[in-house]
């Protein structure tokens, strides 16, 4: 089945898992560099993930994606600069950490870290990049970035896992539930609009 095929009357909570979740397993491999994909609570979820790559020497640069800026409890900042203090406060240094403060979505997300990579590595020179977002988020990430960046650079999906939107435990509350089906009417129209290629489940 196709993810156009995909209906309100279709979407079974097994056709929800693999959606989101079959097969985007971190290989473990090195990388050129980390992106870590903003949002209100990245330093809570994916930066610690980012920052253990960065620790078992996969990559010496991260960067940190999301212009948005909200009011977190140390005050008013983007969602990059809370992103970068919690980083460095777990260790990573200031130098090894890449800035996107413009973006306002996922897809703004991968253009910026596109212009930072070219700047920054040239992108001839980049392979592969290990991409963290929570896992749920994960599969339209990979989509847009495997669709946006060059065919030469592999990207490798690294999932973090937040509290209610797991593979193990989405279906079991309402918040993990109404995230998981949103982010899946969010893929189905992505690829209605052309943001990426159809796909096989």
């Amino acid at each position: 089945m196709l993810i156009s095929e995909l209906t309100k009357e279709n979407l079974t909570d097994e056709v929800i898992g693999k959606v989101l979740f079959t097969g985007l397993e971190d290989t473990g491999e090195k990388v050129d560099c980390i992106i870590v994909l903003g949002s209100r609570k990245a330093s809570v979820y994916r930066v610690p993930v980012a920052v253990k790559a960065y620790q078992d020497h996969r990559s010496d640069k991260i960067i940190m994606c999301g212009g948005k800026v909200r009011d977190f409890p140390e005050g008013p900042m983007s969602e990059a600069q809370n992103m970068r203090n919690c980083a460095e406060s777990l260790g990573v240094k200031s130098e090894d950490i890449l800035m996107d403060e413009y973006s306002m979505n996922t897809v703004e997300n991968i253009l910026q870290a596109l212009v930072l990579l070219q700047r920054n590595f040239g992108l001839n020179q980049v392979h592969k990049v290990l991409l963290v977002t929570v896992s749920y988020h994960m599969r339209r990430s990979l989509c847009i970035a495997e669709y946006l960046f060059p065919a030469h650079i592999q990207v490798i999906p690294c999932p973090a896992e937040d509290i209610h939107t797991r593979k193990d435990n989405w279906m079991n509350n309402p918040e993990g539930r109404d995230r998981a089906l949103t982010e899946v009417n969010k893929i189905i129209l992505s690829v209605k609009n052309g943001l990426f290629p159809d796909f096989e489940l």
